[in-house]
């Protein structure tokens, strides 16, 4: 692994910040033929026929065992929650600590709510949201209102999800494991900001039911690790097989350098995750210049019709991923080669197929249900 002195992604010109509303997801919760739907797609009418193709499909929550589908619920309505406490009132007592002193305890305390990685950045301007696209039906957020963050640091959150409930996807079982993690997160994050703003200093949470933040770009630009094919980081200690959450704050901090640890290189080679991909949503072709950045570009709309074909958000690409392993230790040393380049994706991905063979989800654990079989019809699976 290299420390850098500033990331590895190439940026062409000047980074394009991204509007919420146009994400894939966002778009979905719009209602058809209401004033917002209705101004949305005058702006962008390529995307309105796919769109509402995916409407018709049951989506998340609409596929699974009627004893399971609960799990995922009740997660949700726990994420909603958290989502609305993300922000509070600051301290007007401030408590002073040199920038290396309070970097130790908000790491520390991180890792003590159950982090598994904790690395601080700049915080980008170009990768905060432009306008609130995803409301999560709080009122008091308004769908399209413009986003204004000018915190100076991002602390990036990561937990591990459980490979062998990743691996069963894309079903249910897979979503739920998805969702705790996402819990966990939320915890941990609201958690923090909520101490930064005791201390006197401004703070906000950013988790799946309420971002104002790209968390995956901040995590690299604090040395988190790279991003990989499958439009994922992709990290030395849990390859890509994890979810971030993000708080941002003004609290004086110690940046942490970016790294290169070979991901380029290794994705080059490796494609296993465009092979798998159930409906061909990655691409096996050389990277793109997407709003600024040159990297590799995968179609959200193909990506998302998966997830509400199955009812899931799939995970494929990351359990099919080499580096998506128990960490025993011919696994570790597998990746210390990976992070020290040689063509490792390249006979990693060889090897991977020799020993593991084709990718197929594996069995969920007995306290869930047999998953329906939705996702055999894609035949790459069978």
């Amino acid at each position: 692994m290299k420390i850098l002195e500033k990331p590895r992604y190439k940026v062409v010109g000047d980074i394009t910040p991204f509007d919420e509303r146009d994400n894939v997801q966002a778009r979905n919760t719009l209602e058809t033929g209401s004033k917002e739907y209705k101004e949305f797609y005058h702006k962008h009418p390529e995307w309105e026929k796919k769109d509402q193709a995916i409407r018709q499909l049951p989506g998340m929550s609409g596929v699974g065992n009627p004893l399971d589908i609960p799990f995922l619920g009740e997660q949700m309505e726990n994420l909603i929650r958290y989502g609305s406490v993300v922000d509070g009132p600051v301290s007007p007592q401030r408590q002073e600590l040199t920038p290396e002193r309070a970097t130790e305890k908000i790491k520390g305390f991180a890792h003590h709510l159950g982090a598994d990685l904790v690395r601080i950045g700049p915080l980008n301007p170009a990768y905060v949201y432009t306008h609130i696209g995803k409301t999560w039906h709080d009122p008091a957020r308004g769908y399209g209102e413009p986003i204004h963050l000018d915190h100076k640091n991002a602390i990036s959150i990561a937990v591990g999800i459980n490979p062998d409930l990743i691996k069963t996807g894309p079903v249910l079982p897979e979503v739920i494991e998805i969702m705790r993690v996402y819990v966990h997160l939320a915890t941990i994050a609201v958690t923090v900001a909520g101490y930064i703003r005791a201390l006197g200093y401004p703070a906000r949470a950013h988790i799946i039911s309420n971002y104002q933040v790209l968390c995956i770009p901040l995590a690299i630009d604090a040395g988190m690790g790279e991003l990989g094919r499958h439009g994922l980081m992709i990290t030395k200690e849990l390859g890509s097989c994890l979810k971030l959450a993000t708080v941002t704050t003004d609290l004086p901090l110690v940046h942490g350098p970016p790294v290169d640890i070979g991901v380029d290189e290794f994705c080059q080679d490796c494609k296993i995750c465009a092979e798998n991909c159930p409906n061909g949503a990655i691409s096996y072709g050389k990277k793109k210049v997407m709003r600024g950045v040159e990297k590799w570009c995968i179609s959200p709309e193909a990506c998302f019709t998966v997830w509400n074909e199955t009812g899931t958000d799939c995970g494929v690409c990351v359990a099919s991923c080499p580096w998506t392993k128990p960490r025993t230790w011919f696994h570790n040393v597998a990746r210390e080669f990976a992070t020290r380049k040689f063509k490792a994706g390249l006979w990693m991905s060889h090897g991977e197929k020799l020993v593991y063979g084709k990718f197929k989800p594996h069995p969920v654990p007995s306290w869930l249900e047999e998953p329906d079989p939705v996702w055999k019809k894609y035949k790459k699976f069978l």
